[in-house]
């Protein structure tokens, strides 16, 4: 792909447009999406050549309040324009980017991470693990330190202007406009971008480190073989964390033995060892201090439980989190009234993208602890539309294997 051709860009810009008009079909009769619509041959080629440019600055963001959470969404058109700027992007990623920050291959890091965490703990059977989540991560980057990393690893005066223009772009609230320190739009196009960005320090630690490092966006993972490791690992983490003005959740980070087992991107991973009595503990936001951390000593022979015993095989399930999110979402996609056709749909993506991702699960026992879990009856009924329907087809395809072989015999 040619970068910054003006002519490939439109055409970007126009199927980006034309997808998320049909999302909006039924959208109100003064939704932005109509105007946009009649006016598209004049705001998107003009946006596109500010982009070339270098002149590109976006639109305030709209603040929105939910009962549970306040998001800073950019302009329909900026959603638009940003996406086309990432595509531009994306060829430098092999140069900039770590490549065990996993979150920008999109839903593939999820399989690739997967897969690496299930090779590791199969080869080279690790007995510790950090396990940590950066409390609200998006809302704590500062701006000026963001604005230094992308200076550091872009030249280009034009890219660097461009983004300094929308790392700092201005919020419109009903209290008026705000212009923020900290915090990017999580729901911006260029969001998990800023993130590799911003933690590219941490990523380039554990390079050279005899440890396993994986991260998606604000989730971190570190399988280490030994205690040393462990604390080396932590104390690494912590420092860098701090001079990037960040902090761990309490609730979400775990640091100790891996024999209780672990959760990582909608997987929990069973215990990988027998039981003893190792434990995993909480962390503080502020630190880990290794002579908190529960490692218990065996009484015989002064070995740890751990080295005493086997290993149990390697057993992975969905995290019960899994199942909620794809509850929740076919739930409000019947109160919404979408049509059934859409919803079982989005249903069987949902568990055939599961299971090519674990490469472990089968289709109809996933779709079977969905239904378990789920007590709305239409969701229920829906589920069991799907599970039948691909059972018949099961046995169709298998009876005509028996017979094409029965044939050849």
């Amino acid at each position: 792909m040619k970068r910054w051709d003006h002519d490939h860009m439109l055409e970007m810009g126009k199927k980006l447009f034309a997808k998320i008009q049909r999302q909006k079909t039924h959208a109100h009769h003064n939704h932005d999406i109509h105007f946009m619509a009649k006016e598209i041959d004049e705001w998107l080629p003009a946006g596109i050549g500010a982009m070339i440019q270098g002149t590109y600055d976006p639109r305030c963001l709209k603040r929105y309040y939910f009962p549970d959470d306040v998001v800073d969404q950019p302009h329909l058109s900026d959603r638009i324009f940003q996406h086309i700027f990432l595509k531009q992007l994306k060829p430098t990623f092999k140069h900039v980017m770590n490549q065990y920050c996993y979150h920008l291959d999109g839903p593939t890091g999820v399989k690739y991470a997967t897969q690496r965490i299930k090779q590791v703990l199969e080869t080279q059977k690790p007995r510790y693990i950090i396990r940590a989540d950066i409390k609200s991560f998006y809302k704590s980057i500062p701006h000026y330190k963001l604005i230094q990393d992308i200076k550091t690893h872009y030249q280009d005066q034009n890219v660097q202007s461009m983004l300094e223009n929308i790392i700092t772009n201005p919020v419109d609230t009903p209290q008026g406009y705000k212009n923020p320190s900290h915090g990017i739009a999580l729901r911006g196009p260029l969001s998990q971008f800023f993130s590799g960005i911003y933690l590219k320090p941490l990523d380039d630690a554990f390079n050279n480190m005899d440890v396993t490092y994986l991260r998606y966006q604000d989730d971190i993972i570190i399988l280490c073989k030994t205690k040393r490791q462990l604390n080396r690992s932590r104390r690494r983490m912590m420092e860098i964390l701090q001079e990037r003005r960040l902090k761990l959740s309490r609730k979400k980070s775990r640091i100790g033995s891996i024999q209780d087992g672990f959760h990582f991107l909608g997987i929990d991973y069973s215990p990988t060892q027998t039981e003893d009595n190792t434990t995993v503990m909480q962390v503080g936001d502020d630190s880990m201090d290794p002579d908190n951390v529960g490692y218990s000593l065996a009484n015989g022979g002064g070995k740890r439980p751990i080295d005493q015993h086997t290993r149990a095989p390697l057993n992975i399930v969905p995290h019960p989190r899994t199942f909620r999110k794809a509850r929740e979402q076919v739930k409000h996609m019947v109160i919404d009234e979408v049509s059934p056709r859409r919803i079982r749909h989005y249903l069987h993506r949902w568990t055939t993208w599961w299971v090519k991702t674990s490469n472990a699960w089968v289709y109809h026992e996933l779709l079977q602890q969905f239904m378990d879990v789920c007590w709305n009856p239409r969701v229920t009924a829906i589920a069991r539309d799907i599970l039948q329907h691909h059972l018949k087809e099961v046995r169709t395809t298998t009876a005509e294997l028996s017979r094409s072989a029965a044939a050849c015999a």
